[in-house]
């Protein structure tokens, strides 16, 4: 906790305020992980384990997602409302046009410098305000991506290099599983 000085009360309490924010929200995150590790893990049948995720993501940490099924050869499971589902679809492509593992669109101060300005103009067309896409590939295997896009209203605001952090926290689990579901799949045949 920092220390108390007796020449400001008034900025003792902001920054007691700005202390006990940022203890609830890592709180708050690390709550998040381990409700979507329990999900992945828990989730009886194996076709329930993306929707469940996405349930999990939206409206908490995302407006929309798209979570691909990978090496199991499944859909790909959207959750969006129906002004943001052009663009999920539209940013899994680009991801998969583009090649790269990480595709940031957020004007995030931290996050500004990765975002391409067409992207960002694209994302806005569509109704998103910040999105992230991440590749789900695990050790070699292919998984597809996970896509996250919020709207301008969301609760969390644009993406930040903390949520990126937990997004690909989510896409690690998510990629592991599709991995294990696809061997699962290929020793099955």
């Amino acid at each position: 906790m920092p220390e108390n000085t007796a020449g400001a009360p008034a900025q003792n309490w902001n920054t007691a305020l700005k202390y006990i924010a940022g203890r609830k929200a890592a709180e708050e995150n690390l709550g998040f992980v381990a409700h979507v590790s329990a999900t992945v893990r828990e989730t009886k049948d194996a076709a329930d384990v993306l929707p469940a995720v996405a349930r999990t993501c939206v409206p908490f940490f995302a407006t929309a997602i798209s979570l691909d099924a990978g090496p199991t050869g499944g859909q790909a499971v959207v959750q969006a409302p129906d002004e943001l589902n052009t663009i999920v679809q539209t940013l899994r492509e680009l991801a998969v046009e583009t090649g790269q593992p990480q595709l940031v669109i957020s004007e995030h101060e931290k996050l500004a410098k990765k975002t391409d300005p067409r992207h960002l103009e694209l994302l806005r067309e569509g109704n998103g305000d910040s999105a992230v896409v991440l590749s789900l590939d695990y050790r070699g295997l292919s998984g597809g991506h996970l896509v996250l896009v919020r709207a301008e209203k969301h609760r969390r605001g644009a993406f930040s290099p903390s949520d990126l952090a937990l997004a690909s926290e989510v896409a690690d689990r998510v990629g592991a599983f599709n991995a294990l579901a696809g061997l699962t799949a290929l020793a099955g045949q």
